[in-house]
């Protein structure tokens, strides 16, 4: 039974290796060539990804239709903005993001561009988003990144729970939570520094 299994394994293994040869050499195809393709798209995916979610974390930016590509870790700005501020803000968060090499700002300014989200008084954006926000925007600080700070979000009102080691990182947390867009207010009573003195 084991032999069986065995010279399964060996068959399988030797059609896989020949129809790859097969392929690369007949296809005059490179498979170094093919990996490093693959390794550059998913670097621009991921820098296309943290693009987003800093343009979404950004209080004046996060409810216009920008739209991001990237290519060679270049990032390519498109949409239409309604001030020349908000072009220059948007390129600026864009450059400062981390594998952004340069910014290409394609965003064009005319009054008609307007929000793709409603105010936060009208509820349109989730307690669940603005949750998610809020958590990736202290994923984002590297002095918070590794605390245990628990995030609860009731219609824009964000309360934060659980501790953390110093005044500053306290304060740090409610920076963070306070930039997203959509958050009213920011309770961190309930947020303990473990190294105050009493």
């Amino acid at each position: 039974m084991r032999a069986r299994s065995f010279l399964t394994a060996v068959v399988v293994l030797v059609v896989v290796c020949g129809l790859l040869y097969y392929f690369y050499s007949y296809h005059n195809r490179n498979i170094s060539a093919d990996m490093s393709t693959v390794k550059e798209y998913a670097g621009d995916s991921e820098t296309t990804s943290a693009v987003k979610t800093a343009l979404a974390l950004n209080k004046d930016l996060s409810s216009l239709d920008i739209h991001v590509g990237t290519t060679n870790n270049i990032v390519t700005l498109t949409g239409q903005v309604p001030a020349a501020d908000n072009k220059r803000v948007a390129g600026e968060v864009a450059l400062s993001t981390k594998g952004v090499t340069s910014v290409t700002n394609d965003l064009q300014v005319g009054p008609s561009a307007s929000p793709t989200i409603q105010p936060a008084d009208s509820g349109s954006q989730g307690s669940g988003d603005i949750k998610a926000a809020v958590l990736q925007s202290i994923q984002n600080s590297p002095t918070l990144r590794t605390e245990q700070i628990k995030v609860d979000v009731n219609n824009g009102d964000v309360k934060l729970s659980g501790s953390v080691h110093t005044q500053a990182q306290k304060t740090g947390a409610e920076t963070a939570a306070g930039a997203v867009a959509n958050v009213r207010n920011v309770d961190s009573r309930g947020l303990a520094v473990a190294n105050s003195r009493h």
